[in-house]
Parts: structure tokens; C-alpha cells; sequence
């Protein structure tokens, strides 16, 4: 076959409207199928965002379940929870009366006391008025307040003492301290005898019916000791300049 021959057959069996009609098809078929795997893949989304949803709901009703409750309800729990705070209250009383009965006491005895007397008034205050036990409540928060205030100045007569006993041993170390290795000049054993003063005023200041006093009394002793061996010295000193 000659090749101008074949040329036009080969055209003829490829018209281009009948090509373009093909070209067509393909395109709407394609375009078909994409736009129903995009709608395929939306709902599959949706349905995993609404199980998601489900989920969430659910946990925080699990975890937050809202209990609706009438006026009776309410004024009944009320009550037993007034109830049940007044016995507290008085127990916690009763503990701290008990600790603090026989003085002297530690400082920490003393904190602890104070921690349940106030936890008792506390509960006292939070007992509401409508409630059978708020009259008896309130007469004992009086009381109980008042035996507040009685048991915080022990408290900081105590605490007042305690800093000024750990104050004066600081201050009897500093003054050993510095007169280690002697000779010194007068300057040096000038400044350990203001210090022991200041301990030995600080350990006179202590009351003598509190719980630190006894040790008090025995450093008392032991730093006027040391005071009139440090003037003794201070005195040489003096003299030698």
C-alpha cells in the first residue's frame, strides 16, 4: 500500500469528533468518580467526628453527672451536714482542750492546738441559720473563740521565748568563735563580752513557767560563766596595750 494511501486511512479512522466525543466521556466518567470518592471520604469524616463527639459527651456526663435535687432534699442535706460539722467541731475543741491541759508544753504542741481550735470555729461559722443546730452552734462559737484567744497568747509567749533562747545560743556560738586561739586584742574580747551580754539579756527575758525555761536557766549559768572570763581577759588585754 502506498503511504499516502495509509495516511488517509489511518485519518479517517481516527475523526477527530468522534475522538473528541471519547476525550469527553472519560473526562465526566473521571470527574464522577472524584467528586463520589470526595463525598465518600466527607461522610466516612463526619461519622468518625460524630463517634468522637459521642465519646466526649459521654466521659463528662460520666465524670460530671448533674443530680437535680428539691428543696427538701437540699434542706435535709443541710442538716445532717450541720449536724456532723457541730460533733466535729466539738471533738476538735476537746482535742485541743485535752492537749493543753497540763502546762508547760512544747511550741509544737502548742501550733498544733491552735491548728484544731480554729479548724472547730471553722466549722462552726459555715453552719447555716436554718438549720435545728445553728442556736447551740453559735453559743459555742463564742466560747471557743474566746479559748482562741486565750490559748494564742500562750501561744506567743512561748514562741516570743523559744526565738529569743535560739537568738542568745547563736549569739553565745559567735562569741566562742571569735576568741578561739588566743592572744587577741582587747578589740576581739571587747566584742565576745557584747555578745555574751546580749545572750545573758536575751536568756533573762525567758518567763520561768514555760516549757524552755529550764534550759534557759542551765545556759544562763554557763554564759555568765563565760562573760566574766571574757571581761577577765578583755581587762589584761588592756593593761598589756
Amino acid at each position: 500500500m502506498e503511504p499516502d494511501q495509509l495516511l488517509s486511512e489511518l485519518e479517517n479512522s481516527l475523526d477527530s469528533e468522534e475522538l473528541l466525543q471519547k476525550i469527553k466521556q472519560e473526562e465526566t466518567s473521571t470527574s464522577e468518580e472524584a467528586r463520589f470518592s470526595q463525598k465518600h471520604m466527607i461522610v466516612l469524616l463526619l461519622s468518625i467526628l460524630m463517634v468522637e463527639v459521642a465519646i466526649v459527651v459521654y466521659t463528662l456526663q460520666a465524670n460530671q453527672r448533674i443530680v437535680i435535687i428539691s428543696a427538701e432534699e437540699q434542706a435535709v442535706l443541710e442538716q445532717k451536714k450541720a449536724e456532723a460539722d457541730f460533733k466535729n467541731a466539738q471533738k476538735l475543741a476537746t482535742q485541743a482542750k485535752n492537749m493543753t491541759k497540763y502546762t508547760p508544753l512544747p511550741l509544737a504542741t502548742w501550733e498544733e492546738a491552735e491548728a484544731k481550735l480554729l479548724e472547730a470555729i471553722k466549722l462552726l461559722e459555715e453552719i447555716p441559720e436554718d438549720t435545728t443546730v445553728e442556736k447551740e452552734a453559735s453559743k459555742l462559737l463564742q466560747t471557743y473563740r474566746q479559748d482562741y484567744n486565750s490559748l494564742r497568747e500562750k501561744l506567743i509567749v512561748e514562741k516570743t521565748a523559744t526565738s529569743k533562747f535560739i537568738t542568745a545560743q547563736k549569739l553565745g556560738i559567735e562569741a566562742s568563735v571569735i576568741v578561739q586561739n588566743p592572744p587577741h586584742p582587747a578589740q576581739v574580747w571587747q566584742e565576745a563580752q557584747a555578745k555574751w551580754q546580749e545572750a545573758i539579756n536575751l536568756l533573762q527575758d525567758i518567763p520561768q513557767d514555760i516549757f524552755i525555761a529550764p534550759e534557759a536557766v542551765e545556759k544562763l549559768d554557763l554564759y555568765r560563766t563565760n562573760y566574766k572570763a571574757v571581761s577577765i581577759r578583755l581587762e589584761r588585754a588592756r593593761e598589756s596595750q
